[in-house]
């Protein structure tokens, strides 16, 4: 890899701070249903069903934002894409830093909240905070973390092929595990995979239509198709729900990674932010705690114990005739609660991890070196 530090492209860096956004707002509205709690909560009166075909208009909306997690991650994956199919290789300390920051602010939530609940703490959401990465807690960072030391391989695969037979893999790829699985889930579909189809696709793009990429009108035009196709899709899936008892509980059936509408608002999301280039340290700053948002505002017990609590709060105290308008402030206060937890870890318990890290990685590399040259010289 170049030793050349490259000015960041704060466009493309606050696309990623919007993508963290998106991911708030859905994580947000899943609290007030009952989809990845792991304890049922004490009083479940404040819950709304989300899943099933509505004349409230709120209502319908608040399904709507549900797909914001899905759409977000996407955008955030592509945007990775863009700079990792620039490198030959991979920083194995950034993978070790990374398992640091997931487990040391694993542990530290569960701490907060074992002092706060005064021990009262679910046996498996305790276990699983010790073993944050292997249970998949943050399911995109496990997800991340298996997939960025296999790109440069990607990339190798990419400088090999010309551009037919890279468009045929990419276009076998994006028909098997986007087109197909949008429908039901078939050929053995995972997330990999998926990424490594998408991964692809991005690679194809910016080496093979730079005229396409540069376009904003080409790519304004994707865009609204893609909003279009991915919530019209909804809208549609409740107005058929409202008729016919098969589509009456499938209005969440759509918010899945393969969908071809949330790719092409990533795509174009990127080649726009791409096409219009500034610098910002701020934004640079925010985006650069991206991950840490991830982690904070989504950690198990805040999802579990924590998060559920304000919309009991809203429930009790404003009632949801307003759900929407209330709806906006709770985003922002998880948003604001992410953003200052991840500046408070930041700028001390990271500083902790980075050093055991500089300390442990030097003995993790040289037992790893010694384990390979035996394992090369067996016979």
């Amino acid at each position: 890899m170049s030793t050349v530090k490259k000015e960041r492209n704060s466009s493309i860096e606050l696309l990623k701070i919007f993508a963290i956004f998106l991911i708030v707002i859905c994580h947000t509205v899943k609290s007030v249903t009952l989809d990845g709690l792991y304890v049922a909560p004490p009083s479940t009166d404040y819950l709304i069903d989300l899943s099933h075909a509505t004349e409230n208009l709120s209502q319908l909306i608040l399904s709507m934002l549900r797909y914001c997690g899905t759409l977000g991650n996407t955008i955030f994956f592509v945007c990775s894409c863009r700079f990792l199919t620039d490198s030959k290789s991979f920083s194995k300390k950034k993978v070790l830093n990374m398992l640091a920051d997931i487990w040391l602010i694993s542990v530290i939530f569960l701490g907060i909240t074992y002092f706060i609940r005064g021990g009262d703490i679910n046996a498996k959401l305790l276990i699983r905070q010790f073993f944050p990465t292997v249970f998949a807690n943050n399911w995109y960072l496990t997800c991340y973390l298996l997939f960025y030391p296999v790109h440069p391989l990607l990339n190798h695969i990419i400088e090999k092929l010309d551009k037919k037979h890279l468009l045929r893999l990419t276009a076998v790829m994006f028909i098997l595990y986007v087109g197909f699985n949008f429908i039901g889930n078939f050929f053995f579909n995972s997330t990999l995979i998926l990424w490594t189809a998408i991964y692809f696709g991005v690679a194809y793009t910016k080496k093979y239509l730079p005229a396409f990429c540069a376009s904003t009108k080409s790519n304004v035009i994707l865009l609204v198709l893609g909003v279009l196709g991915y919530f019209g899709l909804v809208a549609i899936t409740n107005l058929l729900g409202l008729k016919i008892a098969f589509f009456e509980n499938k209005l969440l059936y759509w918010d899945r990674l393969c969908s071809p509408f949330c790719i092409m608002i990533a795509f174009a999301l990127l080649n726009l932010a791409c096409k219009n280039t500034f610098n910002s340290k701020p934004v640079n700053f925010v985006s650069s705690l991206s991950l840490l948002i991830y982690i904070t505002h989504e950690n198990m017990l805040v999802r579990n114990y924590f998060r559920p609590l304000l919309w009991q709060y809203v429930y009790r105290n404003f009632g949801y005739e307003h759900i929407l308008a209330l709806t906006s402030v709770l985003v922002i206060i998880v948003f604001l609660f992410g953003l200052l937890a991840s500046i408070i870890y930041r700028f001390t318990f990271q500083k902790l991890a980075a050093r055991l890290c500089n300390y442990f990685y030097p003995v993790i590399a040289k037992a790893y070196r010694k384990i390979e040259e035996k394992i090369l010289k067996a016979r």
